[in-house]
């Protein structure tokens, strides 16, 4: 068995230069993970959309209920495989896990969207503009932007591990012509390069340590999971038309079934993507031998019950089978996380189930308009009138000197009742009081 080892440079703590060993009570990763346990950036994220809006009225996910589901899932992955390949460390996977989401800001990618459009906007003229990026600014957060309790020092003090491991695209943001995926998505602002660089301890090539793998995979089980099961609930997903239950199927589900094998035909095709409506076909009906839906949601105990169940079993089937294919020691830079590719084919499909039934419908375009209008003006407000920041984005301003960045790191720290009154209160429309603390 190779031993997933940790080195002397894995246990630093960024920005204070010590070597973190374990205590008598907690290892170093343990300690990075009630580091962000405890920041007021973790819990902003119980303010902030996973799929609907924070406030929306269900009880839907938030961020943060998503980013703590992600960090258990990928705990009990990386305990499986320590206990098969000797590594990783659980502590790690949940940390990466916790802190994977932590720079995103209001309204989840339409507020994303609208603030990278809007910087790419104000910064027009640079070859590769400096934008925002909700991986990015989670490295921003780790390392520049939230407090712990030294003077002095900025950040969480994470391992290098740690940060490694939650940075999911190591590296700056190409040019649109150079790389446009690249363009689109990327994990490290210019203004943090010092940072990365340190997190990266040399290492020039894009490779991820095997903890961001759990952790990505685990990210995406747990998307689909239980936002699918969010949208069951309240009747946007018909699954038991898409998935009935055997001798259960009539015109009325094969219609349904059929309405969403359009939605992919044309989605896929439209991107250049070739699209086999008969082989989609025998995929969904393969998921449904586990997600058997035999009607929909009507609120009863039983029916809590049936979903709770169902929702297990589809974590245990997207789950098993995984395995490490280890090249060398140690295992952290030295394997790769193999997942069978009917899992992949299925988390796919699952995704693409709430495209079609709730991000893509009229009402979310409607809505999604509204929440980046309100990001979007909010980054041009604050970004025009820098006196309108809060007194620790005026004092990073005043260190770095980028009135933009300073903007956007305010408004990504938004939770999103924030951002509303906010807005109402910069626009006139509801000023509020002079008691509100709305900047703090």
């Amino acid at each position: 068995m190779r031993v997933a080892t940790y080195s002397d440079d894995d246990l630093e703590q960024h920005s204070l230069g010590v070597r973190r060993r374990a205590d008598t009570e907690r290892t170093a990763f343990e300690h990075d993970v009630d580091r962000i346990l405890y920041s007021t950036q973790w819990r902003a994220l119980a303010g902030k959309s996973q799929v609907v809006a924070s406030g929306e009225l269900g009880i839907y996910h938030t961020r943060l209920t998503h980013s703590m589901k992600v960090a258990q899932l990928g705990r009990r992955i990386a305990e499986r495989m320590k206990r098969r390949y000797g590594g990783p460390d659980p502590a790690l996977v949940e940390a990466a896990s916790m802190a994977h989401d932590i720079g995103h800001p209001p309204f989840g990618h339409a507020g994303e969207n609208a603030l990278r459009d809007t910087m790419d906007e104000l910064r027009t003229g640079q070859a590769v503009p400096d934008s925002f990026e909700g991986n990015a600014q989670t490295l921003r957060v780790l390392t520049y932007l939230a407090a712990h309790k030294y003077p002095g020092h900025r950040g969480l003090h994470l391992t290098r591990a740690c940060l490694d491991a939650a940075t999911k695209y190591p590296w700056e943001r190409h040019g649109r012509d150079v790389d446009r995926d690249r363009f689109l998505k990327w994990g490290v602002y210019p203004a943090d390069r010092a940072a990365f660089e340190w997190v990266r301890a040399g290492r020039t090539d894009d490779a991820v340590p095997v903890e961001e793998q759990i952790m990505d995979w685990a990210d995406d089980v747990t998307y689909v999971c239980h936002d699918v099961e969010d949208f069951y609930r309240t009747g946007l997903i018909p699954l038991a038309d898409i998935f009935p239950a055997p001798g259960q199927a009539d015109a009325h589900s094969e219609r349904e079934t059929a309405v969403f094998l359009d939605y992919l035909a044309a989605k896929r095709t439209g991107f250049g993507l070739p699209f086999d409506r008969d082989a989609t076909a025998a995929q969904l009906a393969e998921i449904g031998k586990t997600l058997v839906v035999p009607e929909p949601y009507r609120g009863r105990h039983d029916d809590a019950v049936a979903v709770n169940s169902r929702t297990a079993d589809l974590i245990s089937f997207l789950i098993a089978d995984l395995r490490l294919e280890v090249a060398d020691a140690p295992i952290r830079h030295g394997a790769r996380l193999v997942i069978p590719e009917d899992r992949r084919q299925v988390c796919d499909l699952l995704k693409e189930l709430l495209w079609c039934y709730v991000v893509d419908r009229p009402t979310m375009r409607t809505l999604r308009h509204g929440k980046q209008r309100i990001v979007a003006e909010l980054l041009r407000w604050t970004f025009e009138a820098p006196e309108l920041l809060p007194p620790d984005r005026t004092e990073e301003l005043a260190e770095h000197g980028d009135r933009l960045r300073a903007a956007a790191d305010h408004v990504a720290s938004l939770t999103e009742g924030q951002a509303i009154a906010l807005h109402r209160r910069l626009s006139g429309v509801a000023l509020g009081s002079v008691s509100d603390n709305m900047l703090l």
